[in-house]
């Protein structure tokens, strides 16, 4: 038995407040806010520790926010919005605490070196469906694609300032017929500590299978999007980022299904021409008809993934003479989707729920090596931190591996809380989560922990 309790001095950072500095050179790391010199230092950035960190819960509609930290931090609160009133509450960083908040929107905010993490979870009331969502954080730029825009698949923006000074972004959206031009995409602000739900058929009507991107042109404003549908195949998912276009895409977590639809989105102004790799559980092959998908200028495509693909969990990598953004909606039901998004590449930590405040669930984790074949330890621990065991297991580039938290051999205490996942390789990852006929799918990224740090010229 062991417990993860190594905490580290902070780092002074008093507050997390966003600054406009001009031609000031200043990393505000826990926001993921950069602004660089105007010349390049002569020594490149260093990785330093993480001293706080925020992130953005998007619980409306009965959801639930989790919270926790790899190692103990030094503090941790959570401030909850319902309606007009607003409550802040501490929250003890030495454990995991799985109905930190319930409400409109919660922002959990956590002090130390720990690597804080907070997840969103539950049964969406619009749609019905199952979600567990990370909480996001502060970024610059967020791409989604699979959002709809129309009576019956309808899609809704969440913006969050996490800041005490006005936030703003901008949002630009393509669809099957081209670039979208939204009204009133531009200059939408978000007030001090407020959080502003968009409806994306207020910006453009009538357009389905839809790829937004939202930057943030001032302030600390966070963005999540919740997709829910209320047709022949009902349910609701709070969509996962895809990640920036890219030439090159993992998608670790296509879990078995009945039925699946690849998206590809091409931004640019130049035709794109993409192909698919499927990882299987014996060996990797191309779909039939997916060597080459062309992928229009500035446009979506919708491609029905062929019956020979097979219904059983699997992996896409997907390759393009241009950058653009994948995803696969995964129907598992009549009731219920899910979105098997771009996983980045980790060593870890990575923090995966299982006590989510909607009850104990224990998701299958879904692996693929980046590259070389890794080996993966899962270390499980209660609500205190304490460590009730742990299993490592072989993952390779080409056939999918697949960890079950619910297997008693292997994770056989009832106290789990959530697990740490670290590999000696870079691994992609995705955690897949079932209720019944409910599914949903939690890309694996790495906590917090640490980050690009200040690359500071002096003289200016």
């Amino acid at each position: 038995m062991s417990r993860r309790r190594s905490v580290k001095p902070r780092m002074g950072l008093e507050t997390l407040k966003v600054l406009t500095l001009p031609l000031v050179g200043v990393v505000v790391v826990a926001l993921g806010i950069v602004v660089g010199p105007a010349t390049p230092a002569p020594t490149g950035p260093r990785q330093v520790d993480i001293a706080a960190s925020v992130a953005a819960c998007p619980i409306g509609g009965g959801l639930t926010a989790s919270a926790g930290q790899v190692d103990a931090g030094t503090s941790s609160e959570v401030s909850t919005t319902t309606g007009e009133d607003t409550a802040r509450t501490d929250l003890d960083p030495d454990v995991w605490t799985p109905a930190a908040a319930t409400g409109d929107s919660a922002t959990v905010r956590q002090d130390g070196t720990g690597g804080g993490v907070a997840y969103a979870a539950g049964r969406l009331a619009s749609g019905n469906g199952l979600v567990v969502s990370a909480c996001p954080r502060v970024t610059d730029e967020t791409w989604y694609l699979g959002a709809g825009t129309t009576a019956r698949h309808a899609s809704s923006l969440v913006l969050t300032n996490v800041a005490d000074v006005v936030g703003s972004v901008d949002v630009e959206l393509w669809g099957p017929a081209g670039p979208i031009d939204a009204v009133g995409e531009t200059g939408i602000v978000v007030e001090p500590g407020e959080t502003r739900t968009v409806s994306i058929s207020d910006l453009a009507v009538g357009a389905d299978e839809v790829a937004l991107r939202v930057v943030r042109t001032r302030g600390a404003v966070t963005s999540a999007l919740v997709d829910t549908s209320t047709s022949v195949l009902a349910g609701s998912e709070v969509l996962p980022s895809t990640g920036e276009p890219a030439t090159e895409t993992v998608l670790p977590g296509v879990a078995a299904s009945g039925t699946r639809t690849l998206l590809l989105a091409n931004p640019g102004s130049t035709a794109a021409t993409a192909s698919v790799r499927q990882a299987g559980a014996e060996s990797d092959f191309v779909p039939e008809g997916l060597d080459a998908v062309a992928v229009p200028a500035g446009s979506v495509v919708s491609v029905p993934l062929p019956a020979a693909s097979g219904v059983d969990a699997t992996a896409f990598r997907i390759s393009s003479d241009r950058p653009v953004l994948s995803t696969v909606r995964v129907t598992a039901s009549a009731q219920d989707f899910a979105y098997a998004t771009s996983s980045p590449a980790w060593t870890g930590p990575v923090v995966v729920p299982v006590d989510t405040g909607a009850g104990p669930l224990r998701p299958v984790l879904q692996l693929l090596a980046d590259d070389a074949t890794a080996q993966v330890t899962v270390e499980a621990f209660d609500a205190s931190m304490t460590s009730v065991g742990s299993t490592t297991v072989e993952v390779g580039s080409t056939v999918l591996g697949q960890v079950d938290l619910a297997d008693p051999a292997a994770f056989g205490s009832p106290e789990i809380a959530y697990v740490v996942l670290s590999a000696d390789e870079p691994v992609h990852g995705t955690a897949v989560y079932r209720v019944e006929n409910l599914l949903s799918l939690l890309g694996l990224e790495e906590a917090p922990v640490d980050a690009l740090g200040p690359d500071v010229r002096p003289g200016f």
